[in-house]
């Protein structure tokens, strides 16, 4: 076994050392003449693209240069885009893209209507390349492919359409399209993400990643993932530690058989056994050095709303171990990778994605004027437009990206937040629209009114917080929609569904307000220069945005208010 483990370490290191190092090479190169690159880049997608419905619509073929085509193509988001994927999708037409799609990825509409995009086999290659030079990153960087890797990701197939292609997450195609040399390292084989029950998947994933001491990387893209996993071991230790020592798990009897297997076949390692019945005393305080001792990297998302799980992580990580940014990384396009480590700064992948950027200021106010990534300046915030080999041609992911340095002569990006209407505390992208959805549905349905509610996103407590004026004599009955206003967002938003489901988001907490609670937050909105004849609330808020008091307009219990003050 010592022999064997020997041999693919070997293998594996002058992978890296060779097809590794000759992609991250290529793309350092490119970043030294990112206008001429993404010049290229935009040739070679709307050539791929010429022959469909939408490119001979556009005229792809005739556009020479990024001006001729910012001025063919509009901007554009996923509604203007939906009729075109749906009726690929229908009719089979290469409507969007030339070929039928291996697969769509699958995410959250605006609309309550999840959206799907096509992710072609031009795709995979991209992400294929991007993989590798985010591994040779983290070999050359932390030497993080010593051990193990507990690579976490989503199900390739969700669900299937009609013929017969599936949709699902891209980061399960990501972890099925990773080369055999890193994929020999996966601690968790893929038929994990397909368990359809949370709770049942999490312990399946934490029997088998607590299986294994020697994990010296953990990928995933959300970091709240990572504590829920952890939580998951901590919780389970003694029949974990028990099961490692004997072999097998009670866990198989719950699953299909093909699913059974990934537990059924663990074998006893008495050693491993040991080390973790020494853990159990440490209950709640048991940290991610205690389990992986040996921990070497952490990749996952650093910014955004995913900023509070990530510093809660880096508090329970081995002295040694480091935390790299997973990137620029949505379902619509894998956007940079990171080059330098130890900053965190990541390159946009220049070859096979073309991007555009309208500055934050200039876009809310109507704007859509683009600038390039060589014209770009430092520390400035900007919505972000890609064209992919997808076939998303300018369109707008309704992020702000920051640039955050250079590598060479292009600038690097740092996801920021989502734009304007839009929150994400873990990957679920609540919209506005769906808030609004939701609250009109139910307060219809219950034959309520109220002027006023927002919806607040609180990274730090992990959930949502509904504040709704009410008035004291409907309060009790707006304080029985929380748990159905939860089940709404849930209907409409596949990953606020996904992560309330797996416990990395909390329950929706509703708070109730007295009478004039509106016309305070109009005044205190107006106080802060909004104009008057505009004033709109926004209905879907952040915790830092969402500064106004609600305390002096919280109801008060009856014995509250007789109280003395």
């Amino acid at each position: 076994m010592i022999l064997r483990e020997a041999i693919a370490n070997a293998v594996f290191a002058i992978g890296m050392e060779t097809v590794g190092r000759t992609i991250f090479r290529q793309l350092m190169a490119a970043a030294e003449s990112p206008q001429e690159a993404q010049q290229r880049a935009l040739r070679a997608i709307l050539r791929s693209l010429r022959e469909t419905e939408l490119g001979r619509s556009f005229g792809y073929a005739d556009i020479g240069n990024a001006d001729e085509f910012r001025r063919a193509v509009p901007i554009h988001d996923y509604e203007a885009m939906r009729p075109h994927i749906d009726l690929q999708i229908a009719t089979g037409r290469p409507v969007v893209t030339p070929e039928r799609p291996p697969m769509y990825a699958r995410t959250s509409g605006t609309t309550g209507k999840p959206k799907l995009i096509p992710v072609t086999h031009g795709t995979v290659r991209s992400l294929r390349r991007a993989q590798r030079a985010v591994a040779y990153v983290q070999h050359r960087s932390f030497g993080a492919f010593r051990g193990r890797v507990l690579a976490l990701a989503g199900a390739v197939r969700e669900e299937t359409l009609p013929d017969g292609t599936p949709t699902g997450a891209t980061t399960g195609l990501i972890y099925q399209s990773t080369s055999p040399l890193i994929r020999a390292k996966y601690v968790l084989p893929a038929q994990v993400f397909e368990i359809e029950d949370y709770e049942l998947r999490y312990a399946v994933m934490a029997r088998i990643a607590a299986q294994y001491g020697d994990i010296s990387m953990i990928a995933t893209a959300n970091p709240s993932t990572i504590l829920r996993l952890l939580h998951e071991i901590g919780n389970g230790l003694p029949r974990i530690a028990d099961e490692v020592l004997h072999g097998g798990s009670s866990l198989a009897a719950k699953l299909p058989p093909d699913q059974a297997a990934t537990v059924a076949v663990l074998q006893a390692t008495p050693e491993r056994a040991q080390h973790l019945k020494g853990l159990i005393p440490r209950g709640e305080t048991l940290t991610i050095g205690d389990v992986w001792p040996g921990l070497r990297s952490v990749m996952t998302w650093l910014g955004g709303g995913c900023a509070v799980a990530a510093a809660a992580v880096r508090q329970k990580l081995p002295p040694d171990a480091h935390m790299i940014d997973a990137g620029y990384v949505a379902s619509e396009v894998h956007g940079t990778v990171v080059v330098d480590a130890e900053r965190n700064l990541a390159v946009p992948l220049l070859h096979s994605v073309f991007f555009e950027f309208v500055p934050v200021d200039d876009w809310n106010a109507g704007e859509r004027d683009t600038l390039l990534l060589h014209e770009l300046g430092e520390g400035r915030d900007y919505h972000v437009i890609v064209t992919t080999l997808g076939g998303l041609v300018r369109y707008h992911m309704n992020d702000v990206l920051r640039v955050t340095g250079k590598v060479g002569a292009t600038a690097t990006l740092a996801f920021v937040r989502k734009g304007r209407g839009v929150t994400n505390i873990t990957g679920e992208k609540l919209a506005e629209d769906q808030v609004n959805l939701a609250m009109a549905g139910l307060l219809t349905e219950a034959g309520l009114r109220t002027p006023f509610y927002v919806l607040v996103a609180d990274a730090a407590a992990a959930g949502y917080s509904a504040y709704i004026e009410t008035g004291q004599a409907n309060r009790g009955a707006f304080e029985t929609l929380a748990g159905p206003l939860d089940q709404a967002l849930r209907k409409l938003n596949i990953e606020y569904d996904s992560k309330r489901g797996s416990g990395r988001l909390k329950p929706l907490r509703l708070v109730t307000l007295a009478d004039g609670a509106e016309r305070a937050y109009r005044r205190h909105c107006v106080g802060k220069g909004q104009r008057e004849a505009q004033f709109k609330v926004l209905t879907l808020q952040n915790a830092d945005e969402f500064d106004f008091d609600v305390t002096p307009h919280l109801i008060r219990e009856p014995a509250d208010e007789a109280a003395p003050r």
